[in-house]
């Protein structure tokens, strides 16, 4: 089955499952804030940087870090639009972090997101220049509304999220591991390379919230962030063990038991998780 038939599938189920449009509702919500963001550079015709940022943003793109986002901040009533932008950072971070995953020097990965990976689109030099271009907006719109702690509190959690003990370091980690050492530290790596970002989405779903995300919502973050993870290696048969995939999907529910109903939004996306995993 080929990766763009795939990723239709999944979506199309994933909508099924959802409240009626909300799913719709919120990818465009966070597509259409990322559309406008980028289009700003696009004037400068001679510049092809802008262009390879578009290219990697606004490909076949789940969004589920955004949503996730938008979806905290909906269940908190504390949905605005710093929430949005944040969110929207989230996805930009994302988004140059799988350029650089793509690179022949890393992963070297040809198709991302249904298409050329953009280093095979746009040249190397002008992939790693748009990743760090992306690192640089997603810092730069947090701070685009009224200047607060709370998005002081959050531009320090988004450059965090890019350090050495963070995504670099997990990058740094895959690249050395190999055979047994690779699976025996796969959760130290999923740790560093995959769970930051949905932290990082939780958070930016609390950036209203002057003392910061609920203890048990940064549990959530955590325990979403490795279902994530482990539902895609059990996808792509590196993970054989369904009950420990089963147990992490109980995690994400049980540090949500606080919220009650109000937590429906967020356990339709574990729901997400789980049907991928029979599709």
């Amino acid at each position: 089955m080929s990766n763009v038939f795939l990723q239709s599938e999944i979506e199309t189920s994933f909508r099924a499952s959802m409240s009626p449009c909300i799913f719709d509702q919120d990818k465009q919500k966070v597509e259409s804030c990322l559309a406008a963001m980028l289009s700003k550079g696009l004037e400068a015709g001679w510049n092809p940087v802008p262009k390879a940022m578009e290219y990697a943003v606004m490909g076949q793109a789940q969004r589920v870090r955004p949503i996730l986002a938008l979806r905290v901040a909906r269940m908190l009533k504390a949905e605005t639009d710093d929430t949005l932008r944040a969110a929207a950072a989230v996805e930009l971070i994302h988004s140059a972090s799988l350029i650089i995953d793509d690179l022949p020097c890393m992963d070297n990965e040809s198709i991302r997101r249904g298409r050329p990976a953009v280093h095979l689109q746009y040249g190397e030099p002008t992939a790693i220049l748009g990743a760090f271009s992306m690192v640089a907006m997603a810092a730069r719109v947090v701070m685009e509304g009224a200047e607060s702690s709370n998005l002081r509190r959050f531009q320090m959690a988004l450059l965090k999220t890019l350090d050495c003990s963070s995504l670099i370091g997990g990058q740094s980690m895959d690249l050395a591991l190999v055979g047994d050492e690779r699976n025996a530290q796969r959760s130290a790596v999923n740790d560093m390379k995959t769970v930051p970002l949905f932290q990082l989405a939780v958070e930016a779903g609390c950036v209203a919230l002057p003392e910061g995300g609920p203890g048990e919502l940064e549990a959530f973050g955590r325990h979403f962030g490795v279902a994530f993870q482990l539902t895609d290696d059990f996808i792509d048969g590196e993970l054989e063990d369904r009950k420990i995939l089963d147990e992490t999907y109980e995690q994400c529910r049980a540090s949500l038991q606080h919220y009650g109903a109000h937590a429906e939004p967020l356990l339709e996306l574990v729901q997400y998780l789980e049907q991928r995993t029979h599709v």
